[in-house]
């Protein structure tokens, strides 16, 4: 009777063990979720990025800091929302909200930064210069230089200062700026010139003295040394000035 009982124990005991182990097969559920790797998400940051705003892919340079981990989200489609940038030119520091969104549902808030720097044209001096100079080509040379930090006021060729004035002395080395810059006047007040007026084939000149500074195209005034009367001219160049009829 004890050798059946403990069979019939046994034969109980592994009868259980089955049907326990059934259980958990049957009602264990399935995993349907994915993962989102943080590599996704710092090329997606960056992506968003690059079409958002206005520099020049080839002339800007993203890093993009995630210090979050790998994300598990549910099965479905996915959509990172980085919403609309409010600084189409933002350089330097740029903080990003991530809205993770599965079929339009909204999962998780992520905190992105990114950092943009811009790669620019900037007209540099090789010589220093002294206030009043007149910068010459071998004065100054254009440089692409790498900024995370926007520089206004700058010009970015060189037949923008070629022929300018320097308004300050410039140290060699230096970014010039078009405040650093001013306008050589064609004429300057004293100066003589050929006073030239002419009317169909007619054509005749005197001599002048140029009452004001004069840039080219621009009127002036200019005293007709034959006759000593004070007149208005335009100036052609260093030399001429013409009578308009």
């Amino acid at each position: 009777m004890i050798k059946n009982y403990k069979n019939k124990s046994f034969g109980l005991f592994l009868v259980l063990g089955f049907i326990l182990i059934t259980s958990t097969i049957t009602w264990a559920k399935p995993d349907n979720t994915k993962t989102v790797t943080s590599q996704e998400i710092i090329a997606s940051a960056e992506n968003y990025l690059i079409n958002s705003l206005d520099w020049n892919p080839e002339s800007v340079d993203i890093s993009i800091n995630y210090p979050g981990k790998d994300l598990k989200i549910p099965e479905g489609k996915l959509f990172l929302d980085f919403g609309k940038t409010n600084n189409p030119r933002g350089i330097g520091r740029i903080p990003l909200t991530v809205l993770v969104k599965v079929d339009d549902k909204f999962i998780k808030r992520l905190r992105v930064n990114a950092n943009v720097a811009v790669y620019q044209d900037v007209v540099k001096t090789i010589n220093s210069l002294q206030r009043g100079n007149i910068i010459g080509t071998s004065d100054v040379v254009i440089e692409r230089t790498r900024t995370e930090r926007l520089l206004r006021d700058i010009p970015t060729s060189l037949d923008k200062v070629i022929g300018k004035a320097a308004t300050r002395n410039i140290q060699n080395g230096k970014i010039v700026k078009f405040r650093d810059l001013k306008k050589v006047p064609t004429v300057k007040r004293g100066a003589r010139v050929i006073i030239l007026a002419r009317r169909g084939t007619m054509k005749i000149t005197a001599p002048g003295t140029v009452r004001e500074d004069g840039f080219k195209n621009s009127i002036v005034q200019v005293v007709n040394l034959e006759t000593k009367k004070t007149i208005y001219a335009e100036v052609i160049n260093g030399n001429t000035v013409e009578v308009r009829f």
